[in-house]
């Protein structure tokens, strides 16, 4: 009778996770949208506002500020979620935790600035660094509102401020860039907005913190934390190794070009693959108990990620020539190539962002650590060889040679050992790249035609078409079950986001 009861209890509680995690894939769905638009349009604008020296030098200090902005939560954040249901007890460790590491993160970046200015031969790096440095233990006051947010799976407050947040700092940027600020339009939006953020999470849910927190728990955080703290620092440094090299050993244009390519390219990724994390972890995290639930959930949304990243890119790259060309004529069709290689690899990469999150609610913080450690020199390795050998060009190449091959083979691991099969795994990629490379491949292949020559506009219009037909036709044909799991999926979006605005 009582194996009758918790079974009922532990499907009615799974039903109320899952419609949650709709729910809250509906509002961030949204919220991406709108970044998107938002992101696109700034993007175009400040373009044509900017030079790509300007790009090239924010991009420089993202080295230095990418970094050393790891130290900001230590990886708090991904602990405290696993305590949902005593968050209380630990906010308070917490919140001093990350922000002493904030302010430390701050001092250190302030302290680098100087050195990054002479490494790269680019001495207005000083004051850009220190600019970004400020909003480091500004934005710790939000971690651990945030953590109680996500604990509740309050997707709908974070769609809403993130879209907010999105659209002040485009702002921001542009009305700075339009003062004449140069490369200082990126930096100072992020104190301000960082304040805002602090600020807004603290009236939504202000956690209890107490004047002083218990040793044992900082140990105990700290010793927990530190793991997740090296990883992160890791990928960072990932993060940030192309621009390091290309640093060294390309003019600050060069820079300028290759950082706004991988602005352009990789908003697809970070579109559908963050909101997918976000939304998942939280409902991984409460599966902890049930593994095979949990892998199932996350095979699920490895496969309908794979199938909705995988045509935004291809189609991203096959629209950079004549689209830049249309709105910028020559000045930033140097980034063309940039353009095409990452957006041909990044895909491949938002899979492991799944699995990464699985690592993370299963709490094999340590696993993470080795993959991480393990990319580090093989990410480095690869552009170091392609800096040799065909210097920027030769950088971009082998970051997208890394995307394609690295992350897959994590993702491989991960999910093998979780008792997927790997012919499962390898069709996560196999299929949704074929069949987006046919489609946007037919759409350039009208595009070429003699009759479109030299209308950009003409290109557009028939590339995207093209792709937006006959991707949708060959899944439906190839992939009957994934089409209507995607269509159904919209469907009920739809359905639930047409409700939910009704309602607002």
């Amino acid at each position: 009778m009582m194996t009758a009861v918790r079974a009922r209890d532990a499907g009615e509680a799974g039903k109320d996770l899952s419609r949650a995690a709709t729910s809250g894939f509906v509002w961030l769905l949204v919220q991406s949208f709108a970044a998107r638009g938002i992101g696109f349009f700034s993007q175009l604008i400040l373009a044509r506002l900017l030079l790509p020296a300007d790009f090239g030098a924010i991009g420089l200090a993202y080295t230095v500020t990418g970094v050393a902005n790891s130290l900001v939560s230590f990886g708090v954040d991904d602990v405290l979620l696993q305590r949902q249901k005593s968050i209380r007890w630990w906010s308070t460790p917490a919140f001093w935790l990350c922000l002493g590491l904030g302010t430390l993160g701050m001092v250190v970046m302030i302290a680098a600035a100087p050195f990054a200015a002479r490494w790269y031969h680019a001495p207005e790096l000083v004051g850009l660094i220190a600019a970004i440095a400020v909003a480091t233990p500004l934005r710790t006051l939000a971690t651990v509102p945030a953590v109680r947010i996500r604990a509740e799976m309050d997707f709908r407050f974070l769609a809403t401020f993130n879209t907010f947040d999105i659209f002040a700092l485009q702002v921001l940027t542009i009305v700075f860039a339009a003062c004449g600020l140069g490369a200082y339009s990126f930096a100072i939006p992020f104190p301000i907005l960082a304040a805002v953020r602090a600020v807004w999470f603290w009236r939504r849910s202000p956690p209890e913190i107490r004047n002083r927190a218990r040793v044992v728990q900082l140990r105990y955080l700290m010793s927990n934390s530190s793991v997740v703290f090296l990883t992160k620092t890791l990928i960072e440094i990932v993060n940030q190794g192309d621009y390091i090299v290309l640093g060294l050993i390309a003019s600050q244009s060069i820079v300028g070009f290759y950082f706004f390519a991988f602005r352009f390219s990789v908003q697809p990724v970070r579109m559908l693959a963050g909101n997918f994390t976000n939304v998942l972890f939280p409902a991984l995290a409460q599966l902890r108990y049930d593994p095979a639930r949990q892998t199932q959930a996350a095979v699920k949304a490895c496969r309908l990620l794979a199938f909705l990243v995988m045509p935004f890119c291809f189609l991203q790259a096959a629209l950079a020539r004549p689209g830049l060309h249309l709105l910028f004529g020559e000045r930033w069709m140097d980034a063309v190539p940039y353009v095409q290689i990452l957006s041909i690899g990044l895909p491949f990469d938002a899979i492991s962002w799944i699995t990464g999150a699985l690592l993370s609610a299963r709490r094999e913080f340590r696993r993470a650590f080795v993959y991480a450690l393990v990319s580090t020199p093989a990410f480095f390795g690869l552009v170091l060889l392609g800096a040799w050998l065909g210097q920027a060009m030769g950088v971009a190449i082998a970051v997208g040679v890394y995307y394609f091959v690295y992350p897959p083979a994590t993702s491989f691991l991960v999910l093998c050992k979780s008792g997927v099969s790997w012919r499962a795994v390898v069709d996560f990629y196999l299929s949704p790249s074929a069949l987006a490379a046919v489609a946007v491949g037919l759409g350039q292949l009208g595009a070429a035609s003699s009759a479109f020559a030299g209308h950009d506009f003409a290109q557009c219009m028939v590339i995207g078409v093209a792709c937006c037909v006959a991707y949708p036709a060959l899944v439906f044909v190839f992939k009957r079950d994934m089409f209507e799991q995607i269509a159904q999926r919209f469907r009920n979006m739809s359905g639930k986001l047409g409700r939910k605005l009704s309602a607002a």
